[in-house]
Order: C-alpha cells, then sequence, then structure tokens
C-alpha cells in the first residue's frame, strides 16, 4: 500500500504525502517500500523523489531512503572529498557510532566509492587529529560488561592526569588510546575519579589544555560517551536555529559551520532507531527550557 500511495504522491508532487508515509516507517521498512515501489512503479524510489522534491526536504528524505551505513558513507566521503575537509561531519559520525556502525560504515564506504575510509582520512587529515580519528574508525572500542575494575578506572584516570599535569604541553597518547579503547560504561566512570586527581571536570582539562581540531574531537568524543542522544540533540537544535526567529534562539552548545547541519540529516537518517528516538525527546526538552530560560 505504501508504494502505491507513493506512486501517486511523487506523479502529483505531494510532499506532504510522501514525508507522511516516509518518515512514519523505520530503515528497514524503507528498503523494503524501496523493492515494492520498483516493481509497483517499474522506476527506482530514490530516483523519482529526488526528481520530485528540492532542497532541504530533498536532503533529508534522500537520506531517510539510503541505510544509516550508506547515509554515514556517503556523509563522509562528502566531508573528505574536494578542497578542504569538513572536520565537524568526520567528528560527529566518528565519535557518536559503536563498533558496529563502524564496520557497516567502512564496509559501505567501499562499496559506494571503491575508496579505503581510514586511508582518504589518512590523506586528508593529520597529526593527533587524524590519529584519534583512525583509532576511532577501527572500531575496537570494549564492549561494556557488568564487571566494574575499580583499579584499572583508578590507572586510567590518573593516566589522563599526569599526561598533561607532568608538562606544559599535553602528552595526547594516552588520551587517544583511553578514549578510544575503553568501554563507555567504564569511562563514564573515569570521568568522575578524574576530579579527584585534577579537580576540574575532564571537559575544562580539554577547553584549556587541547587546542584546534583534536580539541574539539575531544571535547565531542567526551560528549558521545556520556550522552550521544544528548550529544546529537545539541547538534540538531543547532542546526535548526536557521528555521527560528532571531528572538526564539538560544546559545547552542558549540557552533555549526553549515547552515543545515549534517547532524539534522544523520539523526532523520537514523528515524526508528532508539538513538533517533531519544534525540528527538532531549531536543525537545533543551528547547523548552531554554524558551523557559532555564539552560
Amino acid at each position: 500500500m505504501d508504494a502505491v500511495n507513493l506512486v501517486a504522491a511523487i506523479k502529483s508532487k505531494d510532499t506532504g504525502a510522501i514525508v507522511q508515509i516516509l518518515t512514519n516507517r523505520s530503515s528497514t521498512q524503507r528498503q523494503l517500500i524501496a523493492r515494492l515501489y520498483r516493481t509497483t512503479a517499474a522506476q527506482d524510489l530514490l530516483s523519482d523523489l529526488q526528481g520530485a522534491l528540492s532542497g532541504d526536504l530533498k536532503s533529508v528524505i534522500v537520506g531517510l531512503m539510503r541505510t544509516p551505513s550508506r547515509f554515514d558513507a556517503t556523509e563522509l566521503r562528502r566531508a573528505l572529498k574536494g578542497i578542504g575537509t569538513d572536520e565537524d561531519t568526520l567528528i560527529e559520525i566518528l565519535c557518536t557510532r559503536d563498533n558496529k556502525q563502524l564496520h557497516e560504515i567502512i564496509t559501505a564506504y567501499k562499496q559506494e566509492f571503491n575508496r579505503d575510509l581510514e586511508q582518504d582520512i589518512a590523506d586528508d587529515t593529520s597529526k593527533d587529529f587524524q590519529r584519534l580519528l583512525l583509532a576511532l574508525a577501527k572500531g575496537t572500542r570494549e564492549n561494556n560488561t557488568d564487571w566494574i575494575d575499580y583499579r584499572l578506572i583508578d590507572h586510567d584516570a590518573k593516566t589522563l592526569y599526569e599526561a598533561k599535569a607532568n608538562s606544559k604541553t599535553p602528552n595526547p597518547d594516552p588520551w587517544i588510546q583511553i578514549l578510544t579503547e575503553r568501554s563507555t560504561d567504564h569511562l563514564d566512570r573515569v570521568f568522575q575519579k578524574y576530579i579527584d586527581y585534577s579537580s576540574e571536570e575532564i571537559e575544562k582539562t580539554i577547553q584549556t589544555d587541547f587546542s584546534g581540531d583534536l580539541g574539539n574531537a575531544l571535547l565531542s568524543l567526551v560528549s558521545a560517551i556520556q550522552n550521544t542522544p544528548l550529544y546529537l540533540a545539541g547538534d540538531l537544535q543547532e542546526a535548526m536555529k536557521r528555521f527560528l526567529p532571531v528572538s526564539r534562539r538560544g546559545r547552542g552548545p558549540r557552533p555549526s559551520s553549515e547552515s543545515w547541519c549534517p547532524a539534522a540529516r544523520r539523526t532523520c537518517s537514523a528515524s526508528g532507531s532508539s538513538t533517533a528516538r531519544n534525540t528527538e525527546s532531549l531536543c525537545t526538552q533543551r528547547c523548552r527550557e531554554k524558551r523557559r530560560g532555564t539552560t
């Protein structure tokens, strides 16, 4: 039924009907609809949608029709190709995807573009920022378990502190290793223990001692480790400022480099996942708090 309704909606360019159908289906259901559409209309659904839509709506709907891994692969390729590099997109994707998602993205990147993602990252970035991104792209983070290793928690917190306390220039090596290899539950406890050594939250240390792309990436990584939906909600809210009157625009967590932030497209492309639903809920909450002046 959805495929038949989309044939009519695309023919009449009924954007409301297109949005109603595709935004209320999961990614898996949309892939099934695309296959049925080809049988029903003898046409490719993605191509027909691109012809029927335009602007930001086209960007979102086209994103919805790709699988999450294919969409992320496409965004990463866009961020890496051509003149200049979109560091914000690299940071957002690589800092917020789990091991399985990262492995799927690498496979999709190879299939879509016949290129090696890690090699492209190495060619377009440099120094410690490059090393951090490549460590994340490997997708080797330890899984969360019920076992709590308090000795390792203390060791990691102390190691992070000493990496910046024993010299004027902080050593990024242990930061990259610990933040990209340890499980997220373990790191949550490390961040709390870190305060005992440093007398400040880990975000404050990053803001003070690291700069540039590496500093931005470490700060984003810590935020995503603690609460990925909340981190994405901040990016999504920043993207939506474009559409709000000036009087309703609050101060977001960090400025966006694009008028239509990649976070908005990527959150929408994950529609139906728990992360997308949690992000939507948190973003709504943040907007309400800002209107009340509580943040």
